[in-house]
């Protein structure tokens, strides 16, 4: 998988977002296949809910809010 430069620093910012740079490979997926508008929507969604409402983490929050519903694009 080849991402453009702008795909590579969205992926890293979703993932310093999130602090979840464990898992970077898989924001790297979901930045190759989802839109930009797409994830930056469902990141503002994660971050936006109090750590109470969360049950494992803000990253598996947003993965599960961006696998749910999302629409696929391909670049």
């Amino acid at each position: 998988m080849t991402l453009s430069e702008h795909q590579e620093r969205l992926a890293l910012e979703i993932a310093h977002a999130l602090e979840d740079m464990d898992s970077l490979q898989s924001h790297r997926k979901m930045v190759a296949t989802y839109s930009e508008d797409y994830l930056r929507t469902k990141l503002t969604k994660a971050l936006s809910m109090p750590q109470t409402q969360i049950r494992v983490s803000r990253g598996a929050l947003y993965t599960s809010l961006v696998q749910g519903y999302g629409k696929r694009t391909r670049s």
